[in-house]
């Protein structure tokens, strides 16, 4: 499975040089975690809601959280941010997202904001591919990795005429 086909197509983006008060006020709006950050429609950043409640410290005076609201997004996103690729498996995609203990990544394709895919869109891969509140079973069985192994379930599934919705292979699984 690609990025592209589990991405969100519309994002929502604010230039750099507009204030953390409006980034605030459109992720609230929008209700979204996160904005891409462009400039003449090229990424040069994200913005996440922890960047922004960095920027605008929910202690202090009025006057202290009014002068940081209008501090510029420039000055609080992340510049060059990790993308995916839309062809890029999602399961690499997670792994990096995991690895670099992040939400989501802007998805480029040809130096071009396409999309972003968030952890969000990974869970909603994962309970589909897992057919998670579907009918039916689901039934987990670890196998050997020789070439007739996964011939042998799918003769036994056909000799008792089930149906076979998804097949999901996976090795011994131990954290990083």
């Amino acid at each position: 499975m690609f990025v592209k086909l589990w991405m969100k197509k519309e994002v929502v983006t604010i230039a750099p040089d507009q204030t953390l008060a409006e980034a605030e006020a459109l992720m609230q709006e929008k209700r979204i975690r996160r904005l891409l950050v462009t400039k003449n429609q090229l990424l040069v950043g994200i913005l996440t809601k922890e960047d922004i409640q960095k920027g605008i410290p929910a202690s202090g005076d009025d006057s202290t959280r009014r002068i940081a609201a209008q501090s510029k997004v420039a000055a609080h996103m992340t510049q060059n941010p990790i993308t995916a690729d839309p062809m890029a498996p999602l399961e690499d995609i997670a792994l990096t997202m995991r690895r670099n203990k992040i939400g989501g990544l802007p998805v480029i394709e040809n130096n071009t904001l396409v999309g972003i895919i968030t952890e969000s869109d990974i869970f909603m891969a994962l309970t589909e591919i897992l057919g998670a509140g579907k009918n039916g079973a689901r039934i987990e069985m670890k196998i050997g990795h020789g070439p007739n192994e996964l011939f042998q379930v799918v003769k036994l599934c056909k000799q008792f005429a089930i149906t076979i919705t998804a097949i999901s292979l996976y090795q011994d699984f131990s954290p990083e």
